[in-house]
């Protein structure tokens, strides 16, 4: 380890967004959960045009894979006596400390760091500069962006790939090129827009974003007199909640945030399925004034089909009521004026009768409904049609809007872990509702959606409930 100069610089006009801390890490693989650090540099660039040089070989306390060892040439022998990570820990913090994180494929090495902090029980987290997405802002048209077709092309000299000083050396130099050939203005420009760069509103304290975590959860927007204003879901809360701030990418919608807003409060989830269930319920809950789709739907219900003594006829369910799934249901609908336009659809295109569907009634019997009268009815309003042949039809028209069988033999569970944050969400269902404290709540048509996507994406992920 060693602190020292490089004559790299960045123009002021780029350092005006914060100091940049480049870094790179070699790994014993790809997987920033599974595999470890065996090497860290780092370059800072401080606002008063200082630089510091840092690198570190890193024990990985695992054996390095034959092939890791050939790609880099770090071998189990070099790093036998290297420093742990958490020896190096510190001094590592305090160059990242407040700095851009920047990186080539910046979300692999931010992992990697992001999970060996964890490993001893530290948190850290810092903006991130993905090198490979300003690389293709500023040259589109390009068609490789990886860090060595960026040296071959814009001639950056020759550096020691795949060893982690050289890989930072080169990120650095293909910022500085790309400052002067595209000007200091126009690089800044791009990377405060991959940054997202926040400007806070007014009435926030100074720290209000500063502690934001970067797993998947749930952000809540307060204005005056603590009313919810927004809710919304994220993979990354950080990223997410700053990008509403984000001057040059800032709709309408957000400008009025910003000027709303008071208060944030934020839930992390243990994944996204938990953060879109979580983020439902909030809404339909605290009702905030700019959500708008999924708002509570208390009027939303079922068509269902029966076949009896009295005929064949459909009849109207409120979701509330609609205890189990049974064999002819359709829906759900947000209401029965949209359940009645969407069967009105329905009637024309599958030549269904009116009477039947209740769009009309006989003054006596046999009288045919108007759609027979024009042709658009087979005549089951005058015997013209079986019941049975009827119902077939019928149910065909339907099927679109069948509601499955629960495909469980009864309730289950699924389990969303999130691993990087030592997080596990148990989510419990029955017959498409979602269970709190062993008892079905009222059915819900953002629920069924979610739940019918993941079941049919992973099924194996639900287990029986005990």
């Amino acid at each position: 380890m060693h602190p020292s100069r490089q004559p790299l610089a960045l123009p002021p006009e780029l350092l005006a967004l914060g100091e940049f801390a480049f870094i790179d890490v070699e790994t014993t693989g790809g997987n920033p959960l599974a595999d470890r650090v065996t090497e860290i540099a780092v370059i800072r660039f401080h606002a008063d045009g200082r630089q510091t040089r840092w690198q570190s070989l890193i024990n990985p306390s695992v054996p390095i894979p034959p092939a890791i060892q050939t790609l880099t040439g770090i071998s189990n022998a070099m790093v036998r006596d290297a420093p742990e990570f958490f020896a190096i820990r510190e001094e590592l913090c305090a160059l990242l400390d407040g700095a851009v994180f920047v990186a080539h494929n910046a979300r692999f090495d931010y992992g990697f760091i992001k999970n060996e902090f964890r490993r001893v029980q530290e948190q850290f987290s810092a903006d991130l500069l993905c090198t490979v997405r300003l690389s293709r802002r500023l040259y589109p048209t390009e068609r490789g962006h990886g860090l060595d077709a960026l040296v071959s092309r814009h001639r950056l000299g020759h550096f020691e790939r795949h060893r982690a000083m050289g890989d930072c050396e080169a990120t650095a130099a293909f910022v500085q090129h790309a400052s002067e050939e595209h000007s200091p203005a126009n690089v800044a420009a791009a990377a405060r827009a991959l940054l997202r760069t926040p400007s806070l509103p007014p009435h926030l304290p100074p720290d209000a974003l500063a502690n934001i975590p970067d797993g998947p959860g749930v952000y809540l927007f307060f204005g005056v007199n603590d009313l919810p204003i927004y809710i919304g879901k994220a993979k990354h809360l950080r990223e997410r909640i700053r990008s509403h701030f984000s001057s040059d990418h800032m709709t309408m919608n957000d400008a009025r945030l910003s000027r709303e807003l008071r208060r944030i409060e934020w839930r992390p989830t243990a994944g996204e399925f938990s953060a879109l269930l979580l983020e439902s319920e909030l809404i339909k809950e605290r009702m905030p004034l700019r959500n708008i789709a999924l708002r509570r739907r208390e009027r939303q219900g079922f068509l269902d089909l029966s076949d009896d003594e009295r005929g064949l006829h459909l009849e109207w369910c409120a979701a509330s009521e609609a205890k189990d799934v049974v064999p002819d249901r359709y829906g759900p609908f947000t209401d029965q004026a949209a359940a009645k336009r969407w069967l009105m659809a329905a009637a024309r295109e599958h030549r269904l009768c009116d009477h039947q569907l209740g769009f009309s009634r006989p003054r006596h019997a046999g009288e045919p409904c108007f759609a027979r009268q024009i042709g658009r009815c087979h005549g089951y309003c005058e015997d013209s049609e079986s019941r049975d042949r009827y119902r077939q039809r019928l149910q065909i028209a339907l099927a679109s809007k069948r509601l499955p069988a629960w495909p469980f033999p009864g309730a289950t569970i699924f389990e969303e872990r999130d691993i990087e944050h030592d997080r596990v969400d148990l989510l419990a269902f029955d017959q498409w509702c979602s269970l709190a404290g062993g008892a079905r709540l009222p059915f819900d048509g953002d629920v069924f959606r979610l739940l019918r996507q993941v079941i049919e994406r992973s099924p194996e992920a639900f287990r029986p409930f005990a």
